[in-house]
């Protein structure tokens, strides 16, 4: 057994060296003395399964819950004899350790609470340990004790799973096996089925099942609510699939109806009930739920209670058959352990059980903290205790009993003997299935069957087959191959010899009593008759049924009922509801039962049906449709139906236009009815496709259930949709529909009257054999009384001649005709139009009236021509009355008043013409009058009115303003006017600036002009002159010279424009991918950009060379004209239309890039050719080879290296060697065939698969090399497979070419590519003493395994008493996997390959140090053997890593000069975030290393075995992790170290490392060294803000923020973002310090203004922050803040000088004493340069201007605006110093050129005048 670690036990407690105490404490006397350790137990030792007491012991012993797994260790730690044997001795360990396993209760208290701390603890139930200390008492002192003995234990028994040992709170795993509404169905172990409602699978279900019933009952939710149950938000489809595994808790059994049911649960919180924090272990498996989806993976509940553990799944550790994208809150997942975070607070989980819960992978525990971990699911191995035919025992880890049963032990095939197969003392893996906490002792099951183990779905119910049996089928053939006499048996079934169960209660219809493999009916190897009933898939076991009920039953399934199948039902119960008998539930088979709405009953109503129908009655029924989802089955009782031979229309696909079918009428609307047939097939029935008679309301012809017999008129299977029609199909022959079309309204024919009703007559029309309908409207003229009468006259046969056709319905072969004499007489004199065209304004018209509305009157002609007679227009005599005095079908004649051509639309007037000129011209003489239509200062004098600008109307213009694809004219001055680019230009020629053509007219330039319309602005088109809108219209005009002098002006229509005809095109937008070009205002087409033109080069940059407005000359390729579409192409000649013929090799083509991907980007050469260039098309140079590089609707040029037009392939290539020049220089050649491949070729390639025999790499285009696994590498790896991937670059050699069979291989060796390759070095090269560097494989308490660098994975162990001068007591503290390390050679054992070596630092000193003897390296209290370890050959292929060097940091002892700004600079990464304290850091920096030294003083006055040695590294300073682990323990406070530690990793690439170190070093350093953790933070904002991402940086502030002073991180952090020109992330962080008011001091307003002045050159922002600062501030700081704020803008390049002069104006009208800010003003108007401002400010602080101009009246450089400071004077120092300063300027200026020595004199007189006014005051 391994060892197990015991819980809560502090590994640097010196104390647990020593020898530990032990102490029993009984349970009554815990309570009363609990301070005497020695106290013994009075009752009898027992033990307890967890969480269960025993019962039958004296006293309740109840064992702490953190009782844990401690470490064997032998029953006498210190001296004495045993009279006990060694198998004595080995049986009591292991029931010591087992009793320890196994928690108790120790009335609440834990370990830690009883008394002796954490010393070992001997409790009543654990016997081993009680035994060893009492049996030497018990053989020398005789029998004193005479109380009775405890109760012999109970045998382990090898059982399988059953309904009666199921009890709740045990566990099981189980796999999905169906997927319901409300539920999900489970396949456990041994023929058992579980259902989990929804309410028992996890916390986020629940949380959204509330809200989805709040959301239901709340009003304000109404819009949420409904958008949740759109969604099906509880569809469990979405959350589980089928085969998926998942461990669950019994939560309930019982029996309803004889059925038996299991309820579980999987909700996470109780799956993992018992788990704690401390149980979890790598490998070992968990239950969690989806909290949330992240972008990188998956936030999971593990539902521990009482933990703030959480769970995290990578995206790429999912069920690889979830899909990531789809997975939701809720799911539930059954995961493995890979790992957790520092804190262990954080599990990182795998749902791929696959790969990481596969055994074979080692993946299984070997050792567990407490037996909590060995729940099901989880992995182990067992040691055989017994092994029989009918099962095995076995232990895990030699305490816990697991018992594996004849199905999951695989013998129940018969195929093999378990005790033939196993024997007993082996050891063998499996998976625990589930647990039995009722047992005593407590133990758990076991399966070793294959698809447990890889937790993978048995192949048959994942691949279905013809020869996999399915459910409900009928095996004739079964042979019994296993008998279980108590059970069942086994049998073989189908062609593939699939393994079933046969309970013993279903191997024959009577009772049987016994069965046996010997004889009997059922012995082994009989054949019989069977029925699959059932598939369990974690059994892999089909369940079966030798019953001949069951054989012969019709259905066992509801999906073995077959819509449309005539069955026969047993009427079970009558459906009583309000209306009466609502429904029969008829029983089709056991458990199959239907429903028979009442509207199926019989085919007419049924007014008693209970007297028809009674319970128990045996009736023939059809199906008409079965729901599984809703597990209900529909049937009809209709004769029509259940006698029809007609086809079952039950899925769209198989019906046919034209076949038909009976079906129930189910809803009836006014425009039609609802057909409902088999399945869930619905067809409608137009009003006009239920009969050949008019039908005006569907309802009084048909009812609801009513079967019609109709045929399929047209199906769309893809939207569900059929239209059914009740017409005889028959009639509508060929030559029917020749006739149908042949007639057209208008004509005079002659009918028979075969089907007479009182609204019209159906008539068969001669000579034609159509049928047309004539209403009782059109019978004849007159009143509605009149039409009756002759109406009634007519008889059925009768002929009617002269009928007038008025409208022909296609769609519903519908004729209409009339017999008014007044329609056919207006017919005859052409007065009843047909077509629109036939319309004439002013001509007389004559129809009837189709309906009337209170607007007017909707007049119809022939044909459906429908016009509209406005109620203005009605005579006076019918405008009154009501309905205006008509009716529906009346005659009516008028006059055709307007009509519209663009909508297509006409009035009518029945007032005479001349009074509606008069009336019209009437308004048109009051409009001009009002100046409403007069035109003001015309450009054309001949220009009255707007009505003048007319159609075609040649005019002049103004041009007002000139654009890029327009020109503005003005005809008046109320009148404006547009002219298209398109309508400037006749010829190409005419054109002198292409990209500008409109650049040759000036404003206010006059043209002369054409009306072409009214320009609309909502389309960009222009309306013809009828369809003005507004007062003053913008005119759509031409320009065109051509257009102008023609006399029959026509504008240009998309229907004119041909197919490869030539125009001259303007561009007026670009898109991404394509042109839009006019051809004129109205006609605007599509160029794509390939085809823009014939130059490559131009396409490079679109808008560029083709701007908005430019002229473009243009080939239609295609015109649509119903959907208005135009494309065109700039190209010329054949260019235009690219097709696959037109291609050949080597052409360069440019195109657009359509999708990228990881492997290869399309591109798009024309509307139907699209290519792909693969990676090695990509570059010359395969490492540049990337295809992310390219973005989507770019345009390339590629070249064509490959046609393949069978398939319709091209493939592309864009190396510039291709497409620019061949004289480029090519890395990587391109290869097109394996001849162009010699041996001994290195060649480079990508990979193309990565198979289990080895690589196969893509060299070129059908050329693909095969790389051996042996020639992937020198040196041995076992996980080759990880370190290659698809798509991944190799380099290799060529060592086998097959031209003629295609065949290459290569080798990716080292030594086959590398000339200067040197051998890797063995065991043999190493020598003791010798100090190699190498990498930290494995880490473990004892040691650390260690690989040798350059060598063929020498591999060995430093034990950790060689790590280090101080005692190591755990090496995991210390090292992690992958750390570089020197180490120096120790030992060396040949003959058992084992090496160890040292890391202390005397060891590495120029050899300084002994290597220690063989009994010190073998110092250990571990396991024996450790010292060394035995070469493998199984790790990754390391490269030689060691001694890297830290280019740029200093070792600890020198000098730290580089280490600047409070931090490092390594590589151009400053890790402060200061730009301003510099002399701070300095000295912060001196001050670490001051009490670095007095702390080294002070450990040298220790004794000499306390020496820190971390200082005597080489003079390189520290080179690996272990170095600087090493110093880290001598100065764990130095923030400098720790920043090059992390500086170490950076330039190792190791971020993640590099974040570690620096949440480590926060953690490590003193709580008082705030200066130091401070410098660490800074440094890790610096790290998140130049090498992650916002997220991480966001986290990282926030952190710092609370640990830290919060102005002093907003100040670094803003100083870091300002270094790194993330300006506006600075600018954000600013505003948001000043919104909290973070930082409210003087110092962090003027840092913002000169953030805001210099970095963003934002003024006016940083201006109005002076108010805000002087209203935050305390008054005594306003005067500096202003003062600053003014210097800001003299020494800003932003900044104002006049404003900073301003500001200061400001304060010394206020402030004139203050000398500080006159110097201040001096100082910045020197640095402006202004000599004579400067001389005027040095005047007035010194109050010598008044007397200036008074002594030399004006003639100073003085003002007479300036003012003068108050007559208080300046002292005399103060005066002093001003003169030195004017003096040195003067001077100054005088020595550079153009100086003027006169004012440096001048400057000194005026001083002695200054001193003598002083003396003579």
């Amino acid at each position: 057994m391994a060892p197990i670690k015991r819980k809560d036990v502090n590994t640097h407690d010196s104390a647990t060296l020593q020898p530990q105490k032990r102490a029993r404490v009984g349970a009554h006397q815990q309570s009363k003395s609990p301070k005497k350790p020695s106290t013994r137990a009075s009752g009898p030792s027992t033990r307890e399964r967890p969480d269960k007491p025993i019962h039958g012991q004296d006293t309740a012993v109840h064992r702490s819950d953190l009782s844990v797994m401690r470490d064997e260790e032998p029953a006498f730690p210190r001296g004495g004899g045993s009279v006990l044997t060694p198998l004595e001795k080995k049986q009591i360990q292991i029931q010591a350790t087992q009793d320890v396993l196994f928690p108790q209760k120790h009335r609440g208290k834990t370990l830690s609470d009883l008394p002796g701390g954490d010393d070992d603890i001997d409790i009543p139930g654990a016997e081993g340990a009680s035994l060893t200390r009492k049996s030497r008492k018990m053989k020398s002192k005789g029998k004193r004790n005479t109380k009775p003995e405890p109760p012999p234990k109970q045998d382990v028994r090898i059982e399988g799973l059953s309904f009666k040992r199921i009890v709740p709170g045990a566990m099981v795993l189980g796999q999905v096996s169906s997927i319901n509404k409300h539920d999900i169905g489970l396949a456990l172990p041994n023929n058992l089925t579980g259902y989990v409602p929804l309410t028992s699978m996890s916390k986020g279900l629940d949380e959204r099942l509330d809200k989805f019933i709040n959301t239901g009952q709340d009003e304000e939710d109404e819009e949420e609510g409904n958008m949740v149950s759109d969604e099906e938000p509880m569809n469990l489809k979405d959350y589980f699939r089928l085969g998926q595994y998942l461990r669950a808790y019994i939560a309930s059994t019982g029996s309803r109806n004889n059925k038996k049911k299991i309820e579980l649960s999987v909700d996470p919180r109780h799956a993992n009930s018992g788990l704690s924090g401390t149980d979890l272990v790598v490998d070992s498996a968990i239950q969690a739920s989806v909290v949330s989806v992240e972008d990188h993976g998956l936030v999971m509940d593990v539902g521990l209670e009482g933990s703030n553990i959480k769970g995290f799944m990578s995206s790429k550790e999912i069920d690889p058959e979830f899909d990531y994208a789809n997975i939701k809150d809720g799911s539930v997942f059954l995961c493995i352990v890979t790992g957790f975070n520092e804190s262990r607070t954080v599990v990182k989980l795998s749902a791929n059980l696959r790969a990481s819960g596969s055994i074979k992978k080692s993946h299984y525990l070997s050792s567990a903290p407490t037996i909590n971990t060995l729940l099901p699911g989880t992995a182990a191995e067992i040691l055989l205790t017994e092994v029989s035919p009918n099962g095995m025992l076995g232990k895990i880890m030699g305490v816990l009993d697991s018992t594996v049963d004849l199905v999951h032990s695989g013998a129940n095939s018969g195929v093999f003997n378990l005790v033939n197969k196993f024997h007993k003392g082996a050891k063998i893996k499996g998976r625990i299935i589930y647990t039995f906490p009722a047992a005593d002792p407590f133990k758990v099951g076991f399966s070793i069957l294959d698809h447990v183990l890889k937790f993978s779905t048995a192949g048959h119910n994942k691949i279905p087959s013809s020869e996999t049996p399915t459910l409900s089928a009928i095996i004739p053939d079964a042979t019994v191959v296993k008998v279980d006499p108590g059970l069942g048996l086994y049998a073989e079934i189908g062609p593939k010899k699939h393994l079933g169960f046969v309970h013993i209660s279903k191997v024959a219809d009577g009772k049987v009593e016994t069965i046996s493999p010997d004889r009997g009916p059922f012995r082994v190897g009989s054949d019989h008759e069977a029925r699959v009933v059932g598939y369990n898939a974690l059994d892999n076991l089909f369940l079966l049924s030798f019953e001949r009920s069951i054989i012969d039953q019709p259905f066992l399934r509801l999906e073995d009922v077959t819509v449309g199948a005539v069955v026969k039902a047993n009427i079970e119960k009558l459906l009583i509801g309000p209306s009466g008998i609502e429904g029969l539930i008829v029983s089709l088979a056991e458990g199959i039962s239907g429903l028979i709405p009442s509207m199926h009953f019989a085919d007419s109503q049924i007014q008693h049906p209970e007297r028809k129908f009674r319970e128990g009655m045996t009736v023939s029924a059809r199906i008409l449709s079965v729901n599984l989802a809703k597990r209900q089955i529909r049937l009809t009782l209709k004769k029509t139906l259940l006698n029809s031979d007609s086809a079952i229309w039950k899925d769209y696909h198989d019906i046919v236009p034209g076949s038909q079918s009976p079906g129930t009428i189910v809803n009836i609307y006014p425009h039609g009815a609802v057909v409902q047939f088999y399945g869930s097939i619905r067809g409608f029935l137009p009003v006009s496709e239920m009969s050949e008679a008019y039908i005006k309301d569907p309802s009084l012809h048909f009812r609801q259930g009513q079967v019609v017999n109709v045929h399929a008129l047209s199906v769309d299977a893809s939207l569900g949709k059929l239209a059914v029609s009740c017409k005889d199909p028959s009639t509508y022959s060929e030559a029917y529909g020749k006739a149908f079309d042949d007639i057209h309204p208008g004509i005079l024919v002659t009918g028979t009257i075969f089907e007479k009703s009182s609204d019209d007559l159906l008539l068969k029309l001669e000579a034609l054999g159509l049928i047309a309908r004539l209403d009782v409207h059109h019978v004849a003229d007159g009143s509605p009384s009149r039409q009756s009468s002759i109406l009634a006259k007519f008889r059925v046969g009768q002929k009617l001649p002269d009928l007038l056709i008025l409208n022909i319905q296609r769609a519903h072969r519908l004729i209409k005709v009339t017999n008014r004499e007044s329609l056919k007489k207006a017919m005859k004199q052409g007065e009843l139009p047909l077509k629109f065209e036939d319309l004439q304004e002013r001509s007389q018209v004559k129809g009837f009236v189709r309906n009337i509305a209170s607007s007017g009157i909707f007049v119809e002609f022939l044909g459906g021509l429908t016009g509209l007679l406005p109620k203005p227009f009605i005579t006076d005599e019918y405008l009154n009355q009501p309905d205006f005095g008509m009716i529906k079908s009346q005659p009516i004649a008028a006059t055709i008043r307007s009509i519209d051509m663009d909508s297509r639309r006409f009035t009518l007037s029945m007032k005479p013409l001349e009074t509606t000129s008069t009336m019209t011209k009437g308004r048109r003489e009051k409009s001009l009058q009002g100046d409403d239509d007069a035109v003001k200062n015309p450009i054309d004098e001949s220009i009255r009115t707007i009505g003048d600008f007319r159609f075609g109307r040649v005019t002049r213009s103004k041009i007002v303003s000139i654009k890029d694809t327009q020109i503005n004219v003005m005809l008046a001055d109320n009148i404006q006017g547009r002219i298209d680019v398109s309508e400037v230009f006749d010829k190409w020629e005419d054109i002198k600036d292409r990209k500008q053509p409109l650049r040759k007219f000036r404003s206010k330039e006059i043209l002369p002009v054409r009306v072409l319309g009214i320009h609309d602005a909502r389309n960009h088109k222009f309306l013809p002159i009828s369809h003005r809108s507004g007062k003053v219209p913008v005119f759509e005009l031409s320009a065109k010279p051509s257009f102008i002098e023609t006399a029959d002006p026509a504008p240009l229509l998309l229907d004119q424009v041909t197919e490869g005809s030539s125009w001259l095109g303007f561009v007026n937008n670009v898109t991404d991918g394509c042109l839009w070009v006019n051809l004129s205002p109205n006609v605007r087409g599509r160029l794509r950009a390939v085809d823009v033109s014939d130059d490559l080069s131009m396409l490079s940059d679109i808008e560029k060379h083709f701007p908005v407005g430019s002229a473009l000359r243009v080939q239609v390729t295609a015109v649509d004209l119903e959907k208005g579409h135009l494309d065109l192409s700039g190209k010329r000649g054949s260019a235009v239309q690219l097709s696959m013929d037109h291609l050949s090799t080597g052409m360069i083509l440019p195109g657009r890039v359509t999708k990228v991907t990881e492997r290869q980007v399309i591109i798009q050469l024309s509307e139907t050719i699209v290519g792909a260039v693969s990676l090695i098309d990509m570059a010359d140079d395969y490492s540049k080879a990337n295809p992310t590089v390219y973005r989507k609707n770019e345009i390339l040029r590629a070249c064509i290296v490959s046609i393949d037009k069978q398939n319709n392939k091209i493939s592309l290539s864009l190396r510039p060697s291709k497409i620019l020049s061949s004289s480029l220089p090519v890395q990587d050649r391109e290869i097109s065939n394996a001849e162009q491949l010699k041996v001994n070729d290195i060649v480079r390639g990508f990979v193309r698969k990565v198979a289990d025999n080895g690589l196969f790499v893509t060299l070129g285009h059908n050329i693909t090399a095969y790389v051996r696994v042996s020639d992937l590498s020198d040196s041995f790896i076992k996980e080759w497979k990880e370190h290659f991937q698809e798509d991944q670059l190799v380099k290799g050699r060529i060592i086998f070419t097959d031209a003629k069979n295609n065949k290459i291989k290569m080798s990716l060796k080292e030594s086959t590519l590398d000339p200067n390759y040197k051998t890797p070095v063995t065991l043999y090269d190493l020598k003791r003493g010798q100090i190699v560097t190498g990498k930290v494989r494995n880490v473990e308490e004892f040691g650390v395994f260690i690989v040798v660098d350059g060598s063929v994975n020498v591999s060995g162990l430093c034990h950790r008493s060689e790590m280090a001068e101080q005692r190591v007591r755990d090496a995991r503290k210390l090292f992690e996997n992958g750390d570089i390390v020197k180490a120096k050679i120790l030992k060396i054992d040949l003959e058992q390959e084992k090496i160890s070596f040292g890391l202390k630092a005397s060891y590495l000193d120029n050899g300084a140090g002994e290597v220690p003897s063989d009994e010190d390296s073998s110092e250990d209290d571990e396991a024996g053997g450790t010292g060394g370890l035995v070469l493998e050959l199984d790790s990754e292929d390391d490269g030689a890593l060691g001694g890297v060097d830290l280019k740029g940091v200093s070792d600890r002892g020198g000098d730290r000069s580089d280490a600047k700004k409070g931090g490092l600079n390594i590589g151009g990464f400053d890790w402060s975030g200061n730009v301003q304290d510099d002399d701070e850091d300095a000295a912060l920096l001196s001050s670490s290393d001051d009490e670095n030294v007095a702390r080294k003083k002070k450990r040298h006055r220790k004794p000499e075995i306390q020496i820190d040695r971390t200082g005597e590294l080489d003079a390189r300073g520290p080179q690996s992790v272990a170095d600087y682990e090493r110093l880290l323990l001598g100065d764990p406070n130095s923030s400098v170290l720790w920043l090059q530690y992390m500086a170490f990793q950076l330039e190792l690439g190791e971020l993640d490392k590099a974040r570690e170190i620096s949440k480590r070093a926060i953690r490590s350093i003193s709580i008082g060294q705030e200066t130091e953790q401070l410098n660490v933070w800074v440094a890790l904002l610096n790290l998140e803000n130049t090498y992650g991402n916002d997220d991480s940086a966001e986290e990282a502030f926030k952190l710092a923020c609370q640990y830290n002073d919060v102005q002093e991180i907003y100040e670094r952090m803003i100083s870091i973002f300002i270094q790194s020109g993330k300006n506006r992330k600075a600018d954000e962080l600013f505003q948001t310090a000043l919104k909290k008011k973070i930082s409210p001091t003087p110092k962090f307003f003027l840092n913002y203004a000169t953030f805001l002045f210099d970095s963003m050159a934002a003024l006016d922002r940083g201006r109005a922050l002076l108010p805000r600062a002087l209203q935050s501030l305390p008054s005594h700081t306003h005067v500096d803040v202003t003062s600053r704020f003014g210097q800001l803008e003299f020494r800003s390049p932003n900044g104002d000088n006049e404003r900073g002069r301003t500001i200061f104006e400001g304060l010394l009208s206020s402030f004139p004493k203050r000398v500080d800010l006159w110097n201040i003003l001096l100082d910045l108007e020197i640095k402006a340069g202004d000599a004579d401002q400067v001389r005027r400010l040095f005047e007035r602080v010194l109050g010598i201007g008044i007397s200036k101009r008074r002594s030399k009246k004006g003639t100073a450089a003085t003002t007479a605006t300036e003012t003068v400071p108050g007559k208080a004077k300046l002292k005399s120092k103060q005066a002093r110093f001003f003169f030195k300063k004017w003096l040195a300027f003067e001077e100054s200026l005088a020595a550079a050129n153009g100086g003027n020595d006169r004012m440096v004199e001048e400057v000194k007189a005026r001083a002695a005048e200054y001193v003598k006014a002083l003396q003579s005051e």
